[in-house]
């Protein structure tokens, strides 16, 4: 099963970056079989598994939008833009927690969805383990990065006026390593809880076949 993780990380994450990174300048179609790849490989598994793999979907959509507007944009304009595109991704997944969406809480189920289980297990995972408040901890989290970097950036270019972009980028990777090395720990947290409920589970399970065993040798004595 981590090998649907895997391969869906490859779809959908990992080769439309490499492929709009490496090969766009000089073959400027790949992106585009890559992107269609990618679609289609969603409808597959609506299809054979009755499944949407919605974080990693997002993830290929928004890139996806990234890439065909920022096409033909260069320069400062595309500084202007990426500062946009940063707040809008903020405000999107704001709105989506007030709605009770949090993005941190659909990734948990797709990823337990691609690691095998079904959803009532995951119902059963999620409500036992109690890992609801650090999911939205960890969504709080994310939103606070985006905004922090995007403050930054208009910060150092819009109010400072500073022109040499090393600054800016010095004091965003700053930012990223700090709240990345939170979301780890918010992370390494879920894990845990998930570890543990699912070892109690596979015990009691156990436990539960051993005592009718018991009891069956008791009837035949």
């Amino acid at each position: 099963m981590k090998r649907k993780l895997v391969q869906e990380s490859l779809i959908y994450c990992i080769l439309p970056i490499i492929a709009i990174a490496v090969f766009y300048n000089q073959y400027p179609s790949i992106p585009w079989v890559i992107l269609t790849v990618g679609f289609l490989y969603t409808f597959y598994t609506k299809k054979k598994e009755n499944r949407i793999n919605y974080t990693f979907s997002a993830f290929f959509i928004m890139f996806s939008i990234y890439f065909i507007m920022t096409n033909n944009i260069k320069g400062d304009a595309l500084i202007q833009f990426n500062l946009g595109f940063i707040m809008f991704l903020a405000i999107g997944i704001l709105i989506l927690e007030t709605m009770d969406l949090s993005i941190c809480k659909i990734a948990f189920q797709d990823i337990l969805m691609m690691l095998g289980e079904n959803k009532m297990s995951i119902y059963k995972i999620g409500k036992k383990s109690k890992v609801s408040l650090n999911l939205k901890k960890l969504s709080t989290i994310i939103i606070l990065e985006l905004l922090s970097c995007d403050l930054i950036g208009i910060y150092c270019i819009n109010i400072k006026n500073i022109g040499n972009l090393s600054y800016l980028v010095s004091y965003e990777i700053l930012a990223i390593i700090i709240f990345t090395l939170v979301e780890l720990y918010q992370l390494n947290i879920i894990r845990s809880k998930i570890k543990y409920i699912k070892y109690n589970n596979t015990k009691l399970m156990k436990e539960k076949v051993d005592l009718g065993k018991v009891i069956n040798l008791e009837q035949y004595r």
